[in-house]
């Protein structure tokens, strides 16, 4: 994912967390309708003013972004009925002469929003992008200023599964808890709820097109904005231009996908580790082949899991060091080799490993029933789009089985499987993809060692749609607009030239 500064509010691309983050409402106020006198190259329809005189936490040195809102059907089946309101913000080109179109962004998530995208890829290597494009970016409907929309927890949806019950039927009652919680919010606004998916925001980014005043558009998605991607240029390559998708998710979407993808990207990085560890036998002691370097350290994850040492951290705190800490480890990328390695010599010797194998804090939650406006939701709109674009999740019996398996067959990282029953219960059909070949210049970007999109989705990808995939040689989600590589993403948009190249991504990542 990608964190773009005040308005955003942290929700990994793809979290593994149903809790629903609060924040405090910022204040905002709806567009004004008078508008500055358009340059000529502006066939924008909409009424544009500074987004610092609309939204109360916006930068307020920011005098570039302006911002506007789209309007569009909730269901285009009944164009003619209920409406809602997209925010839209550009940051005009910089080169005048020069403007080819505009370039429509979006993070992914789904759920961040993408309001102030445009100012923060101008402070990134591909800010060579707004010379000769308008940038526009957007909250997704049910997100941020887009009638950005909450459901918190409940003491309806039952207790939380009881940690002395058996591991079966704390899943059962997970698996309950969250089809409770699926049906009560389904249930406020079903018809807000169900246009909550991946085609139907492509169909908003159709229209915002149609506002904008332009034949065609050119689009820069990241993670789940590849999926928005290429959803709408199956839907409608003719009003595309040029389209760079960053992360790619897989062509063939369900939560089973992206579950298992996680999974087995994270077995392949460990076991290049594995090999390199086992060249290493005469200073580490893990295992002379790779077969029993891997042996060797779950038999220690599973040592830790019965019986976690107390251990002293170099900052004071004293900490139970479980398994699940050496399974966090174990997914770091090769440039912490050194460091796991003596971490897994440490943990066997009872020293102090190096590193400690701790996340973020984890994020509040609220306690009040039904839809809330928030300009700050997004995890609400995370939900209604996976469980919308697959439909509800197999029987409870069919995900345990199936967690079993995976368990057996990756004990170092089935933990990673973060989607557990998200989709439990989930009471509104599906509304799959239809991903098909176009015309429009495609360049997909792929990274080599990421766990988050695998690789091998992008390639699975440029095999469904077409184009052609840039590696990068890194495991760091999305990261093309933090190296050096991004150049190649300002001459993509500039000239239309795609590559199949690689070139290096963030050092020792």
């Amino acid at each position: 994912m990608i964190i773009t500064g005040k308005l955003t509010r942290t929700l990994l691309a793809l979290t593994s967390t149903l809790s629903v983050a609060s924040g405090a409402p910022a204040a905002a106020a709806g567009p004004h309708h008078a508008a500055a006198a358009a340059a000529s190259t502006d066939h924008s329809s909409l009424s544009w003013k500074p987004c610092r005189t609309l939204i109360h936490e916006w930068d307020p040195e920011d005098g570039r972004t302006e911002c506007a809102t789209v309007t569009v059907p909730l269901d285009y089946a009944r164009p003619q009925g209920r409406k809602i309101h997209l925010m839209v913000s550009r940051i005009k080109a910089t080169s005048p002469k020069k403007r080819r179109g505009v370039l429509v962004i979006n993070p992914g998530g789904p759920g961040n929003p993408g309001l102030d995208m445009p100012a923060i890829l101008g402070r990134t290597s591909v800010a060579g992008i707004g010379v000769d494009h308008d940038l526009i970016g957007f909250d997704p409907r049910g997100v941020g200023f887009s009638e950005g929309k909450v459901c918190d927890p409940s003491a309806q949806d039952g207790p939380d599964p009881d940690p002395k019950a058996t591991p079966a039927e704390q899943f059962r009652q997970g698996y309950q808890k969250t089809a409770r919680y699926n049906a009560r919010c389904v249930g406020y606004d079903p018809a807000f709820i169900g246009g909550l998916s991946t085609n139907v925001v492509a169909m908003d980014l159709d229209r915002i097109r149609t506002a904008l005043g332009e034949k065609r558009i050119s689009f820069y998605g990241i993670s789940w904005g590849t999926a928005l991607g290429a959803v709408y240029r199956s839907r409608y390559d003719g009003h595309v231009d040029r389209m760079l998708l960053d992360s790619v998710m897989p062509p063939v979407f369900s939560m089973k996908a992206m579950n298992d993808g996680p999974v087995l990207a994270a077995e392949a990085n460990f076991s290049r580790f594995a090999r390199w560890l086992a060249a290493r036998d005469s200073r580490f002691h893990v295992g002379r082949t790779p077969k029993a370097v891997t042996g060797n350290v779950v038999k220690l994850a599973r040592q830790l899991d019965e019986h976690p040492p107390t251990v002293h951290l170099p900052d004071g705190r004293t900490v139970a060091y479980d398994g699940g800490r050496l399974r966090m480890i174990m997914t770091y990328q090769r440039g912490r080799w050194p460091a796991m390695a003596a971490s897994i010599a440490a943990l066997r010797d009872g020293g102090t490993p190096p590193l400690s194998g701790e996340e973020g804090d984890a994020q509040g939650v609220r306690n009040s029933a039904g839809l809330h406006d928030s300009p700050t939701g997004g995890l609400l709109m995370q939900i209604s789009v996976l469980c919308n674009d697959q439909g509800p999740d197999p029987d409870e019996q069919t995900m345990w089985q199936q967690e079993q398996r995976n368990l057996k067959s990756s004990p170092l990282f089935s933990w990673m499987a973060g989607y557990e029953h998200w989709c439990a219960g989930w009471p509104l059909a599906a509304q799959p993809w239809h991903l098909k070949r176009g015309a429009s210049a495609l360049q997909l970007v792929g990274h080599h060692y990421e766990t988050v999109t695998p690789y091998r989705w992008a390639q699975g990808m440029q095999r469904r749609i077409g184009g052609a995939l840039l590696t990068v040689e890194d495991g760091v989600h999305g990261s093309l607009n933090q190296i050096s590589c991004g150049s190649k993403a300002v001459e993509f948009f500039s000239t239309g030239r795609v590559t199949n190249g690689s070139c290096p991504g963030v050092p020792g990542q």
